[in-house]
């Protein structure tokens, strides 16, 4: 299941850009609002409305990125509406900072196309965040920060 699918019109219609200068108190929380959502889309681990120290990792995250969006002249409406938008904790904001497709597409002509590309690029990005985490938790688990554990 997709985050999409909770959002009004099950994340088909074109949603009003969030507003405001700040995740917590302007855009992110707007964004909550619009949405109903609460919890990291890509892990799904943190719920952003539970503790305020997951209310302090909250972040954002434009599914389809800005880089990408401006160099496919894809409509700003559409890229910063908050249907290209999901709420991600800071770690999964993180991973995978820079994303780029792996796969080619052509430019959407049409906003159901841009949200077919959306969809599909969510789904690649939760993967390979997923991926990211198994690593860093193999890493982690390995205590790197004791020295008779150290690797040379």
């Amino acid at each position: 299941m997709k985050p999409f699918d909770d959002y009004p019109n099950n994340g088909k219609a074109l949603l009003p850009v969030p507003r405001g200068t700040n995740c917590r108190r302007g855009y992110g929380l707007d964004f909550m609002r619009i949405t109903k959502q609460t919890r990291c889309a890509y892990c799904d681990e943190v719920d952003f409305a539970a503790t305020y120290r997951n209310w302090l990792d909250m972040a954002l995250d434009h599914v389809v990125p800005v880089s990408v969006c401006k160099e496919r002249d894809i409509p700003t409406n559409w890229r910063d509406s908050s249907s290209n938008r999901v709420l991600a904790c800071a770690a999964c904001n993180s991973f995978k900072n820079r994303y780029r497709p792996s796969f080619s597409f052509q430019t959407p002509d049409s906003f159901e196309a841009f949200l077919e590309l959306r969809d599909r690029i969510f789904l690649e990005r939760k993967t390979l965040i997923a991926q990211a985490h198994q690593e860093d938790r193999a890493f982690f688990d390995k205590r790197p920060w004791e020295s008779d554990k150290r690797k040379t």
